[in-house]
């Protein structure tokens, strides 16, 4: 088979062939100018008619390379469009031409499908985003809101347009810290955090507790922070109105004045979700004055302090024992609220005043515009200046005893009908509580007075019986004694006198001193006796107790020789002088370093001190001896008890009358390991 030559390498060779022709006769006929002008419009003609069948032959070309530029461009713009190619030549662009339809047709199928599928996922999202119970808001990197959810608008009260581009805390009246640096530490880990029960109020006065989880999410490059709002609040209250009541009955039965008591319910009206008004107020019926007198307070002075006290409390938990010790750590700083309170009262009779109209009525008084309002006196306008407040009358058994007065007079939020009925309940159980208090503090008074009295029947009746006594051992001794000690001085002066006629002279002499000593014991028994039970008559100078201890110290210094027992005094250089009976207080000095010297062994140690903290003087006696066993303790100071074989048991209770009759006091400790000690404490003048 004959290999064909193509037609362009025959065209070309043609034209090279005319040109070289063209070139040989103008050199041949260099002399001749005008077959040069032959030759010259010959090629331009050629040349011409050349240019034109080549546009002829290749404009189909050019188009083609156009087409196929414009679908280009348009595949560069997303413009999948199907293009169709009438042509149906097999050269290689049209071939190109037709593979780049096919493409176009396939790739807007794709984009179609996929558009489709986007459409349907968009509208999912935007379903679920804008009907979702929770409140959600998302803010750029800058802190600027672009979105909020329907729920979030419809709850504060916003309209979205208005709130886009704003920050976070211009459509909140405050910010937790908590909530601020939760925002920073997600822009910048990527880690989602969870912030349980706080507290969020907007501009427009809507407050609630929320659970809110931060969160963030890549978009086009840029981070966005997701803030999902979780309302809370219902169940806050439920906890809330569960605990309040129990807490301040708990509360008012640890506490024993009634201004803690007052306090403590207050607390309860202002704390925590449940109730939670701005400020409460509470009057009290006095019906000695014929008042309503203003008794507790609770809640901010300004705008600030407000913002501070929820930007701290708990949203749900209430402990009101806690805040009211802080309350009495602190109820020397009442502040300008509290004390406009305290200082205001209200006449019984003004029945035009709406506080004095609730307690009469026993019906609660919701004043929705106090500005506006015919029944708000100018002076309740002044004292409340604020425009909605309501009033709780406090009943109990069918009797109003005053008034509880609330507020949100702040965040400027209205009072509901739910808190309205809370209160209601509440300030009910608060009547009855402050009457259980003061019943229960008649009742201790009165029980206090009643133990007053028992007690002091029960020293009566010990005094009483030990007179009693003493009179009997009085009447059944003295003669005897007397008798006894008469004859025992007769015998040994009949001794001494006749010598010479009786044998036995020392034997009479030993049993008649044997006589009267023992008479003279029973005698000094018998005083100690009717010391005990006699009125003493005191007189009353001031003394110097140092010297009482060293007067008794010397009388009593042989006898500490004699037991071989080193006695130690350490008396206070400074001791102010104590108003006493210098005899009694140094029969009390003698008593008690005499028991001492009984208690303790030779080689052992007695130690005297004083001393005075410049409102008593102390005196104590400390000994190295044997002890008081514990089961004895606390029967020492009773009358006629002694754990000494030959003991009356009397010394005890006459130093502890005769502290009494001073006013002072005296307590003891005791071990086998460390001995006793006697502490008397004795008042020093005023």
């Amino acid at each position: 088979m004959k290999r064909r030559v193509p037609i362009f390498i025959l065209f070309f060779g043609a034209e090279i062939f005319l040109i070289l022709a063209a070139f040989y006769l103008i050199i041949y006929f260099k002399n001749l100018p005008e077959i040069h002008t032959y030759v010259a419009l010959f090629l331009g003609i050629y040349l011409f008619v050349r240019a034109l069948v080549f546009i002829i032959i290749h404009s189909k070309t050019f188009t083609k390379i156009n087409y196929i530029l414009s679908i280009i461009n348009d595949f560069k713009k997303g413009k999948f469009i199907a293009h169709h190619n009438n042509n149906h030549s097999n050269n290689s662009l049209s071939l190109i031409i037709k593979e780049l339809s096919v493409m176009g047709r396939n790739l807007d199928s794709v984009l179609n499908s996929q558009k489709s599928e986007i459409s349907k996922l968009r509208e999912l999202y935007q379903n679920i985003v804008l009907s979702i119970s929770s409140f959600f808001i998302v803010l750029n990197e800058k802190g600027d809101i672009i979105f909020a959810n329907e729920s979030f608008c419809k709850k504060f009260q916003f309209d979205l347009e208005d709130i886009i581009g704003k920050k976070i805390d211009s459509i909140f009246i405050f910010v937790t810290p908590t909530i601020k640096e939760s925002i920073k530490s997600v822009l910048t880990k990527k880690e989602p955090i969870i912030i349980e029960k706080t507290h969020l109020l907007s501009s427009t006065s809507i407050a609630i507790v929320a659970d809110i989880k931060i969160s963030s999410m890549i978009v086009e490059g840029e981070t966005q922070v997701i803030l999902i709002i979780d309302d809370i609040t219902a169940i806050c209250k439920k906890d809330f109105q569960m605990n309040l009541i129990s807490q301040v009955s708990e509360t008012i039965q640890r506490d024993d004045e009634i201004e803690s008591v007052l306090h403590a319910i207050l607390i309860g009206v202002t704390s925590g979700s449940g109730l939670g008004f701005n400020r409460a107020m509470l009057f009290l019926i006095d019906n000695k004055e014929k008042k309503l007198v203003g008794k507790m307070a609770v809640g901010p002075d300004t705008m600030e302090e407000a913002i501070q006290i929820w930007s701290s409390v708990s949203a749900c938990g209430i402990d009101i024992y806690s805040q009211l010790k802080s309350y009495q750590e602190k109820n020397h700083e009442k502040s300008n609220f509290i004390n406009l309170v305290l200082n205001t009262s209200f006449s019984l009779k003004d029945t035009t005043n709406i506080f004095v109209q609730a307690c009469h009525n026993q019906e609660y008084i919701h004043v929705y515009d106090a500005y506006n309002d015919p029944r708000i006196s100018e002076e309740i306008r002044d004292f409340m200046g604020v425009k909605e407040f309501v009033v709780i009358p406090l009943i109990s058994m069918n009797k109003s005893i005053g008034v509880i007065v609330a507020d949100n007079k702040f965040n400027q939020a209205p009072i509901g009908q739910d808190s309205i009925d809370l209160l209601s309940i509440f300030a009910f159980q608060a009547a009855l509580l402050i009457e259980s208090y003061n019943n229960l503090h008649i009742i201790k008074k009165e029980m206090e007075k009643i133990q007053e009295k028992q007690e002091a029947l029960i020293e009566s009746e010990k005094l009483a019986a030990v007179g009693r006594i003493a009179a009997h051992i009085a009447h059944e001794i003295r003669n005897p004694l007397v008798t006894m000690g008469g004859y025992a001085r007769r015998i040994i002066q009949l001794a001494k006198d006749t010598k010479e006629i009786i044998k036995n002279q020392d034997h009479i002499i030993k049993s008649a001193s044997v006589v009267l000593k023992e008479s003279e014991r029973l005698e000094k028994t018998l005083s100690n006796v009717m010391d005990f039970s006699r009125t003493s008559s005191f007189i009353m100078e001031f003394n110097n107790i140092n010297e009482i201890v060293l007067d008794t110290f010397e009388l009593l210094k042989n006898l500490f020789q004699e037991r071989r027992i080193n006695c130690k005094l350490n008396l206070s250089e400074e001791l102010p002088l104590v108003k006493s009976d210098f005899n009694q207080m140094k029969q009390v000095m003698l008593n008690l370093i005499q028991n001492a010297i009984d208690a303790t062994p030779p080689q052992g140690e007695i130690c005297i001190s004083t001393k005075s903290n410049g409102q008593n003087v102390y005196i104590s006696v400390k000994d190295t001896g044997i002890g008081i066993p514990p089961e004895d303790l606390n029967k020492i100071f009773e009358p006629f008890y002694s754990t000494k074989v030959t003991g009356v048991g009397l010394g005890l209770s006459i130093i502890k009358k005769i502290i009494n009759d001073h006013n002072g006091d005296i307590a003891v400790t005791s071990s086998k390991e460390e001995g006793t000690e006697f502490v008397v404490k004795l008042p020093l003048p005023k």
